[in-house]
């Protein structure tokens, strides 16, 4: 019962109540029910985010960090209220309560700056209105291909590395057959961690060994004694190094790799947790950390320094997702700018390869399963390819055939000019610019153990196609697959190499395959790593030197021999091994530059000569003699 004099609301004021307290009870509901959800970048459909796999799964098609294909929108709705009494409806559901109009400066930072709608188009007021497709910002088309343009920016800064591939003055391995078999140096360099990744310094007098320890080696090519050790003295947590890159001058190392936490386990990798992962560059003379270039979250898969316009720049990919340009001073150590280049969908970026007679304006980057164009000035994606592998395409570089490829299909025993044994005609020959482009990849496993792959590991050599008209597309062509019974490679960052002639592609069991790019043939087997994956190989620049290394933490060092007819014929009658060491020309030039290495002997011996030197408490990298006792010295 109502006593006279008791208070009774107003109807305006339970109008209010029950719209704050239906606003409220919409708002939690609207929370407590929202999945997580994610884009496959293969449908338009949502899924729900996966699991994040082990560490232990990598090189199984397992990517951490930035899901694939995740999307992030929102949809601002502006609502011009000058009076919160005329709201006379509920507000939509998942919107919250009206607010009212603020100062500019007050104004949330998701709203700051928008275009006031004008007042003719202002819907009634209290009514919440939806952004129309002419207030939606477009953005900027990426930079079309210019061929005149590209032709003028190739002629005025010119590739020096093509140059080095089709000069003629080196002594670099040529050929790897049965007549020029390689042949193991009589010594081993070993060392107490796995060895993930090799650097040739240019000039190619030094050689520098990263792996699982955080710290780096360097060799000398010559004598391959140790010239220097680098580490990071005054990081507290636990460093891993997988690739590195020496400035032109040789005078700097510029390492990245993984980051980790040496207070917080990870039970998701089932190791120490990742923290965000720099570059490091080191001085390889003092042996000290000039930079630390901060940009990545996780870790660094490829590390390359370009020359473009005259100006410096690094490019490192990740596992993150991201590929990033860093803008250096002339030295090589001070950081001028960074911008990384991200599209949303890169779940990992591996390696980066830069397209011959751009002027090192373009490159390509091997991503998830597939390579992208990106264009290094801009910042942007030009155009992305179809997938190549099942699970990721980790490698990827230029190069350069000394021989032309005949077109041949997996499927396929013997080439034909005309078609394929599977029946696949084989690409139109262009007209117009191309280059050679091979890649290696990781297919995906058996779904019922896990431990084969769904189909044989190959390398792949393309042919990309540049375009001959202004906003032309880049045509990728398959040109061949290498593939052989024994070849296994389904392991996680394992890098092939070239010298235009070959194809090294290492292997998971301790075994480096080479092939030849032009008739698809196995010429040489390397069996002299322990049966664990063998990571990088590299030829030398100008010497007759060919470099591989693996988790077995060996490295190992081949030259090319030459057998002459008469051993070729005692072999085949009575087993035996009559091996000759290739001629060198004395009238041949030799590459002549400038490196630390010298500075780095002098220290060494006066390092010797020093009592007071303090001894190092750390494992030194030993160099074992083989049967006959013979060392490196």
């Amino acid at each position: 019962m109502v006593n006279p004099g008791d208070y009774l609301p107003s109807d305006e004021d339970i109008d209010v109540e029950m719209l704050d307290s239906d606003t409220e009870l919409c708002k939690t509901v609207a929370v407590s029910q929202k999945p997580t959800v994610t884009y496959d970048s293969d449908s338009d459909f949502e899924t729900t985010a996966p699991k994040r796999k082990p560490a232990s799964r990598r090189g199984r098609g397992r990517g951490r960090g930035r899901g694939r294909g995740t999307s992030r929108s929102a949809t601002v709705n502006n609502t011009d209220v000058e009076d919160e009494d005329a709201f006379d409806a509920p507000a939509p559901k998942a919107r919250g309560r009206p607010r009212k109009v603020v100062d500019e400066a007050d104004k949330p930072k998701a709203t700051r700056g928008r275009k006031k709608a004008d007042d003719s188009a202002a819907p009634a007021k209290g009514k919440a209105r939806q952004t129309t497709l002419d207030e939606v910002e477009v953005k900027p088309k990426p930079p079309s291909f210019d061929p005149v343009e590209n032709t003028e920016l190739a002629q005025a800064y010119p590739d020096p590395y093509w140059q080095e591939l089709l000069s003629k003055s080196s002594d670099r391995i040529d050929l790897i057959d049965e007549e020029h078999p390689l042949e193991l140096l009589p010594y081993t360099i070993t060392d107490q961690m796995a060895l993930t990744g090799l650097a040739l310094s240019p000039d190619g007098t030094m050689l520098a060994t990263l792996g699982s320890t955080g710290h780096v080696h360097v060799w000398d090519t010559d004598t391959f004694e140790c010239l220097a050790t680098l580490r990071d003295k005054s990081e507290p947590n636990i460093d891993e190094f997988f690739v590195g890159q020496f400035t032109p001058n040789s005078e700097y190392l510029v390492v990245g790799g993984k980051l980790k936490d040496r207070k917080r386990w990870s039970e998701a990798d089932e190791d120490n947790h990742i923290l965000p992962c720099p570059l490091k560059v080191f001085n390889v003379l003092t042996g000290e950390v000039v930079a630390r270039l901060e940009g990545h979250s996780e870790e660094i898969l490829c590390v390359k320094s370009v020359v473009f316009k005259g100006e410096n720049y690094l490019v490192t990919t990740s596992q993150d997702g991201y590929i990033r340009r860093w803008h250096m001073d002339s030295s090589w150590v001070v950081l001028q700018g960074t911008m990384e280049i991200s599209d949303g969908i890169t779940c990992m970026a591996f390696t980066v390869s830069f397209l011959p007679h751009t002027g090192n304006r373009y490159f390509i980057a091997s991503t998830d399963d597939h390579l992208t164009l990106m264009d290094l000035e801009q910042c942007v994606i030009v155009q992305r390819f179809d997938p190549i592998y099942s699970s990721y395409c980790d490698c990827g570089k230029f190069i350069e055939p000394l021989e032309e490829p005949v077109f041949q299909t997996l499927a396929s025993e013997s080439a034909d000019a005309t078609t394929s044994a599977s029946g696949q005609q084989p690409p139109v020959a262009p007209s117009g610019t191309y280059a050679y482009f091979i890649t290696r990849g990781v297919e995906l496993l058996d779904a019922e153990d896990n431990t084969v792959s769904s189909r044989p590991n190959t390398c792949t050599l393309h042919r990309l196609v540049y375009p001959t008209e202004r906003d032309g597309k880049f045509e990728l062509q398959e040109i061949r697959r290498y593939h052989h019974e024994e070849y296994l490679s389904n392991s996680w960052l394992i890098r092939i190499a070239s010298n235009g002639r070959y194809i090294l592609a290492p292997t998971l069991n301790g075994q480096v395959f080479v092939f030849s790019i032009a008739t698809g043939q196995v010429t040489g087997i390397l069996r002299d790593h322990d049966t664990i994956e063998v990571r990088d190989c590299k030829f030398h620049p100008t010497k007759n030197l060919l470099f591989t290394c693996g988790d077995d933490g060996t490295i190992k060092a081949y030259k090319s021999t030459l057998r002459d007819a008469n051993s070729l014929t005692a072999d085949a009658t009575a087993g035996g091994s009559v091996k000759e060491e290739r001629v060198e020309d004395p009238d041949t030039p030799k590459t002549v530059a400038v490196s630390p290495v010298a500075s780095l002997k002098d220290r060494i011996e006066s390092m010797a000569v020093d009592e007071l030197a303090p001894a190092s408490t750390e494992a030194a990298p030993t160099i074992q003699p083989d049967d006959s006792g013979n060392t490196a010295e």
